[in-house]
C-alpha cells in the first residue's frame, strides 16, 4: 500500500500524509542514507531550516549526489525584517541546490512582539512575498508555538500553511486544525511523536515490553486521524526510524474517539 496522500491546503499540492523532519538527522552517522531511504520510500515533503545547524547543507549533499524526484523542500528563517529574509532565503537556494524552494516560513513567531515584528511595513513577511514574486520560492508559512499566534496566522490570510504541535501528548491545538482546514491553509505538525525526550522514553518501554498503546505507530495514527493535518514530521536519524514511519503510514487507518482518548491518557501517564 502507498502512503496515503491528502491536498495540503489550498496550495493545489497533494502531499503523502508522512514527512521528514530533518532539524536532528545531519548529527547521523547515517544522514545522507536515512534522507534517500525517505525519498525513496515516497516521502516528499523535507521540512528544514536556515538555523537547523547542518541541515540544508545535508539536505544539499542528497540532492546533489542522490538526486530528489517530486521532493517538496520547506525550510524556515528566524530574521523578522524583509532585508534579512530574503538574505536567508538566497543562502537557502545556495546551500539546497534549487532553483526555487517550495515552501518557506517564518520561524517559531511564538510571541506577540515577533508576530508584530514579521507583519510589520518591512517585516520578513514582506521578504518573503518579494521572493515569491521573483520565483525564489513558491509558497509561504508561519511555524508557531503559539495557540494565539496560531489563530492569528490562520485569520491574516497571509499564509499557504501553518506548523504547529499536535499529538497525544498535546491535543491543544485540535481547534485550530479546524480552523485551518475551514480557511484552506494547510497544517504541518511537529513533534508528532511527542518530542525527543518522550520518544526516548517509549523507546525504552517499548524495548522493556511495556509501551502497550503508547507505540510510535499510534502516535502517528492519532495526528493522521484529524483529516486537517496536511503532513506530519517526525524526525529520523537512522534509516529504520524512516522505514518504521513509513510502515505506520501505509497501514493507517483512522482512530475510533474512544482509542483516540485511551492514547491520550497513556501519553498523560507516561512521567507519572
Amino acid at each position: 500500500m502507498p502512503i496515503p496522500v491528502r491536498p495540503f491546503g489550498s496550495t493545489g499540492l497533494e502531499l503523502p500524509i508522512l514527512g521528514l523532519g530533518a532539524m536532528d538527522t545531519p548529527h547521523s552517522p547515517a544522514a545522507v542514507e536515512t534522507v534517500a531511504t525517505a525519498i525513496q520510500l515516497g516521502i516528499r515533503f523535507i521540512d528544514t531550516a536556515r538555523d537547523y545547524e547542518g541541515s540544508e547543507h545535508l539536505l544539499g549533499r542528497v540532492i546533489r549526489e542522490r538526486g530528489a524526484p517530486g521532493a517538496v523542500f520547506a525550510s524556515k528563517t528566524f530574521r523578522r525584517t524583509a532585508a534579512s529574509a530574503q538574505y536567508d532565503i538566497d543562502r537557502s537556494l545556495q546551500v539546497l541546490g534549487l532553483e526555487t524552494i517550495d515552501l518557506y516560513q517564518l520561524h517559531d513567531v511564538s510571541t506577540p512582539e515577533a508576530w508584530a515584528h514579521v507583519m510589520a511595513p518591512g517585516g520578513a513577511l514582506e521578504g518573503l512575498r518579494t521572493a515569491a514574486e521573483r520565483g525564489a520560492i513558491r509558497f509561504i508559512g508561519l511555524s508557531t508555538h503559539s495557540l494565539d499566534i496560531g489563530r492569528l496566522a490562520i485569520d491574516s490570510g497571509a499564509f499557504d500553511a501553518l506548523m504547529l504541535e499536535y499529538s497525544a501528548f498535546y491535543p491543544d491545538s485540535r481547534h485550530l486544525l479546524d480552523l485551518a482546514a475551514d480557511r484552506g491553509v494547510a497544517v504541518i505538525v511537529m513533534r508528532p511523536l511527542g518530542g525527543s525526550g518522550r520518544t526516548s522514553a517509549i523507546r525504552g518501554l517499548l524495548a522493556r515490553g511495556q509501551a502497550g498503546i503508547l507505540t510510535p505507530a499510534n502516535l502517528l495514527r492519532y495526528v493522521w486521524t484529524h483529516p486537517a493535518v496536511s503532513v506530519a514530521i517526525p524526525g529520523a536519524r537512522y534509516p529504520d526510524r524512516v522505514r518504521a514511519n513509513v510502515s505506520a503510514a501505509e497501514a493507517f487507518t483512522p482512530m475510533s474517539t474512544a482509542e483516540q482518548q485511551e492514547l491520550e491518557a497513556a501519553a498523560a501517564r507516561l512521567y507519572d
